[in-house]
Parts: structure tokens; C-alpha cells; sequence
């Protein structure tokens, strides 16, 4: 397992920076900060936890319709009895180039992960030492004592994105991105010779904001995540009700699925610059894991409006 375990969110399109490095930069405003919180399978019966926090900026020049960006994101995750914890940091670059009608950005990003574990709530089997029954088996690395507790890891991240642009509500964006492209390991035990390098993990995604009326907005997502031997589907529908003339606020209803996993309502509202956003997965697999809420919170800082009177060419 140790091969597969890669953070995943049901609303993949509000952590664009673990979605892929080409995002780094792509969208409407001049600074992004963004968090995430999940909370999964409450009845296995331990509750998995993921969080991150990340940002990024532009760097745009007068003279030039193509930018740099760079990002940065933090990410931490705990799972199972032994507390499994993962604690990552990344830095992201990106260039945005211009195009006739939008923007092609390649992205890359640098990481250096820990990985611990707690032995405290393991429980182990029992072996006979001549004198008495002693915890711990004799061939358990954890009782001999040849087993890490911690380990680090350095990775490399890209991406590539295409924004295309119609007017301010009717864009798309469809991307990709290559992860855990060093292979690192994972591996706690240091004895034998078995293999536990992370598996690479490809994401193939498209997302679409369409002005249909005045006041109303439809946003599609789908996100195909490939690694190893494990694949995951997920597709996102959501409409978008602005609740004034200025199209500053509005509210978002939607509802998800993760194909042969779960499905998810989820809200979100957004009010100036700041967009939150709730949604609770709904366990349709046929081992029963319990739901999941996760929560997601933006915000953008822009020197011009957040408004569709806003011009395209900024974006």
C-alpha cells in the first residue's frame, strides 16, 4: 500500500497546485491562497486526515502578455492504527505563455517529504523466548528493532495546462500531469530486498466555467488519476448562481462522483474574493467505510475587480 498512498480530494479542482504543477499561476487575479481538509473512512474504524495550505503569485510585466508564476504548498496526511503520517513540502515554477485564444503553461515542481509512523497502538503477536510469552513476534521488524520510524524523500512534480478564453465566465482548462517522477522509496524496513518504491501517478483532467443566462453559470470537472495498479475516476457537475448585478457573489450547488467509490453533494459560496466550499462523500463501494466531509477555502488578491468587466488579457 505504501506504493499508492497519494493525498486525494473529491473536489480536485480547489487544490490546483496538487492537481498539477501547470496550474501554478492559472486564474483570475494576481495572488492565490488556498487550504484543504478532508476526513475519510470513519468507520474502518480510524479516520484518515489530509490538509494542505498552499499559494502562488504572478510575475507580470506591462510589456509582455506571457508571465512567470511560482507557488509553494504544504500538505499532510495521517492514516490507519499506526498514525501513518506523510508531511510535504513543494515549491512550484510555471510559465505562461500566450496564445491566440489563451494560455499554454508548463509547470514543475520540487519537494522534499517525511514519512513516520507511531508504534504506540500496535498490537503484536506473542513468541515463546524459553522463559516466558514475550509481546512482539521474532521475525516482526518492529520488535527487532529493524525498521525506521522515519523516513525522507526528495520528488519531482510536472505539469502542462492550456487555458482557453472566450470571455470572462466562458473558459476551460484541460491538463495533465506526471508525479513522483523520481520514484522515490518508501521503505521503513531495513532489512530483505523487497521493493516499495512510490508508484508515478498521471493525472489527466479537464474543467469548464460556461456562462448559460445572465445570473448562471455551469462548471464541468473530471479528473482521471492513473497509478500503478490503482486508478481513480471522478467527475464534478456544478451551477453557479450569481446573487447580484455585479457578479461578486454567488452561490455554487453541485454534485460529484468518484466511480465505484462514492458520490458527493457539495456547496460552496463565494463573496468577493473569498470562495468557500463544503462537500461529504456517500459510500457506495461494496466495503462499507463510512462518508467523508472535506472543506476548501480561496482567496484571491487582484489589483483590478473581480468582475466580468474585467479583460480577458490579464488572466
Amino acid at each position: 500500500m505504501l506504493q499508492a498512498q497519494d493525498l486525494h480530494y473529491s473536489m480536485f479542482f480547489n487544490s490546483p497546485l496538487n492537481l498539477s504543477p501547470g496550474l501554478t499561476g492559472v486564474y483570475n487575479g494576481d495572488q492565490r491562497y488556498h487550504a484543504n481538509y478532508r476526513q475519510q473512512w470513519y468507520s474502518v474504524p480510524v479516520a484518515y486526515q489530509s490538509f494542505d495550505i498552499g499559494g502562488d503569485l504572478k510575475f507580470q510585466s506591462p510589456e509582455s502578455s506571457n508571465y512567470f508564476s511560482l507557488g509553494a504548498l504544504f500538505n499532510y496526511d495521517k492514516a490507519g492504527d499506526l498514525a501513518l503520517r506523510y508531511n510535504g513540502i513543494d515549491v512550484f515554477g510555471s510559465y505562461s505563455l500566450k496564445l491566440k485564444s489563451g494560455y499554454l503553461t508548463p509547470g514543475i515542481g520540487l519537494g522534499i517529504a517525511f514519512r513516520n509512523y507511531d508504534t504506540s497502538d500496535a498490537i503484536l503477536g506473542e513468541f515463546w523466548d524459553g522463559t516466558a510469552l514475550t509481546p512482539g513476534g521474532a521475525a516482526d521488524p518492529l520488535y527487532l528493532g529493524q525498521a525506521d520510524d522515519n523516513i525522507s524523500f526528495f520528488d519531482v512534480n510536472l505539469g502542462l495546462n492550456y487555458r482557453h478564453i472566450k470571455s470572462f465566465r466562458k473558459y476551460f482548462d484541460i491538463g495533465f500531469s506526471l508525479n513522483n517522477v523520481a520514484g522515490p522509496s518508501q521503505r521503513f524496513y531495513n532489512a530483505g530486498s523487497y521493493d516499495a518504491n512510490l508508484f508515478r501517478k498521471v493525472n489527466a483532467y479537464g474543467m469548464l466555467n460556461w456562462q448559460l443566462a445572465k445570473r448562471f453559470d455551469l462548471l464541468l470537472n473530471a479528473l482521471g488519476s492513473f497509478q500503478g495498479p490503482y486508478q481513480e475516476i471522478v467527475l464534478n457537475g456544478q451551477g453557479k448562481i450569481y446573487l447580484n448585478d455585479e457578479q461578486t457573489t454567488a452561490l455554487f450547488l453541485g454534485l460529484g462522483i468518484r466511480l465505484a467509490d462514492a458520490w458527493y453533494p457539495m456547496i460552496a459560496l463565494q463573496y468577493n474574493k473569498i470562495y468557500a466550499a463544503f462537500s461529504y462523500d456517500l459510500d457506495i463501494s461494496e466495503i462499507h467505510k463510512g462518508g467523508g466531509p472535506e472543506f476548501a477555502i480561496r482567496y484571491i488578491i487582484s489589483s483590478l475587480p473581480y468582475a466580468a468587466k474585467r479583460p480577458c488579457p490579464i488572466y
